[in-house]
């Protein structure tokens, strides 16, 4: 089937089967809203029971083969189906790093891990992903976190890491922690997280909401089998995620629509710098949604995500930030009061910093999309060139 075939398919099947699925009420303008523990459980029940229904039709991992839930669409089926999807307010946010993020990169580097494989594609796991830490924040390269072999070939495992989203919820975790020096010192790793050493502390946000967490792993043992991938290639590993994820950034998280009739009701929409700020965001919005479809279009040509992803995810934290600037706008001395607009203009640094910072995606864009030299070697050239001088 081509793109458009799946495309095709996958709304005429949401449209029968999604509805039975939403859960109650209008869908939240960002993934950091407050819940209650028990509103938690019952948002990943929901997902469970969703991602199983979709693993029973074929829907659950397009790309995947018909044996592990899907239907053998190649890459670009899993993105066409993501995008019909989101059309639909259904419960899929707190699996959107298990099966965007962590299934490409198992199917990937492990593909001998089936039955792991098998239990993401049903929903019977929900992982978090344990990149970031104190201190290096997105900077993989710089990560503290260190896995060592024992003798018996068993891996244990000291560190830290921090805004994991959903490590509170999650089953199993996907791990990058130093087995070395340098690039090449980097391992990946799948974790129970319910292992003896691993601790998680939720990090409360200014909304009330606690999707970010803390996770400390003290003296973690992990089998061999652990290990994504060969030991020692978990740059590589990563950089398959990373690339991955930049396929979820879409004009969807700029909130356009609701910024709009909440100016329209309060009266405001011919405030000139309400108008100019609604104006912004539109602009961006339509950026996002340019950039999105020149990634699907080489996706479906076959191609991997590359970083053009980076300045997708650039345009979207910039969309981000104008939305949130319109919001406090237009809601003036309301921006205080619990809504969906006023907790979205709260947390709307948690959606820019997530999948990577800004200076992170530029060093990216810089490097790989621009070939301009690096920091280090643009400081040697200025040194030898001040001293021919």
């Amino acid at each position: 089937m081509s793109t458009a075939e799946v495309a095709s398919a996958a709304a005429e099947w949401l449209a029968r089967h999604a509805p039975a699925h939403e859960p109650p009420g209008p869908p939240p303008l960002t993934p950091f809203e407050p819940m209650s523990a028990e509103a938690e459980r019952d948002l990943v029940t929901r997902g469970r029971r969703w991602q199983a229904h979709k693993a029973a039709h074929g829907w659950a991992a397009p790309s995947l083969p018909a044996e592990l839930g899907g239907r053998d669409g190649g890459r670009a089926a899993d993105v066409a189906f993501w995008d019909a999807e989101s059309r639909h307010h259904l419960p899929t946010h707190l699996f959107e790093v298990t099966t965007r993020m962590v299934l490409p990169t198992l199917v990937h580097w492990a593909p001998e891990k089936t039955a792991d494989i098998t239990r993401l594609v049903r929903g019977e796991d929900l992982w978090c992903q344990l990149f970031s830490e104190p201190g290096c924040g997105s900077d993989l390269a710089a990560i503290r976190t260190r896995a060592v072999r024992r003798d018996d070939g068993r891996w244990v495992v000291d560190g830290q890491k921090v805004w994991t989203s959903w490590a509170h919820l999650a089953d199993r975790g996907y791990l990058l922690a130093r087995t070395g020096g340098g690039h090449a010192g980097l391992t990946a790793f799948a974790i129970d997280m319910a292992a003896p050493g691993v601790e998680v502390r939720p990090i409360v946000q200014a909304t009330g909401a606690a999707t970010f967490n803390e996770v400390f792993l003290d003296g973690v043992v992990l089998p061999p089998e652990a290990v994504i991938g060969p030991p020692g290639a978990g740059w590589k590993v990563a950089l398959t995620t990373l690339m991955n994820e930049r396929l979820a950034v879409g004009p969807d998280q700029i909130p356009f629509a609701a910024l709009r009739d909440e100016a329209g009701a309060r009266g405001s929409l011919a405030d000139p710098d309400i108008a100019a700020a609604l104006g912004a965001v539109r602009a961006r919005r339509r950026i996002v949604e340019q950039l999105r479809r020149g990634m699907l279009r080489a996706v479906s040509e076959g191609a991997d995500p590359g970083p053009e992803g980076s300045v997708a995810k650039l345009c979207l934290a910039d969309g981000v930030r104008a939305a949130a600037e319109a919001a406090r706008a237009i809601l003036g001395a309301d921006l205080g009061t619990e809504s969906p607009l006023s907790r979205f203009a709260l947390s709307w640094p948690g959606i820019k910093n997530a999948g990577g910072t800004d200076e992170i995606q530029k060093s990216i864009v810089a490097d790989r999309v621009l070939g301009l030299p690096r920091e280090r070697e643009r400081r040697e050239e200025d040194h030898r060139a001040r001293r021919r001088r």
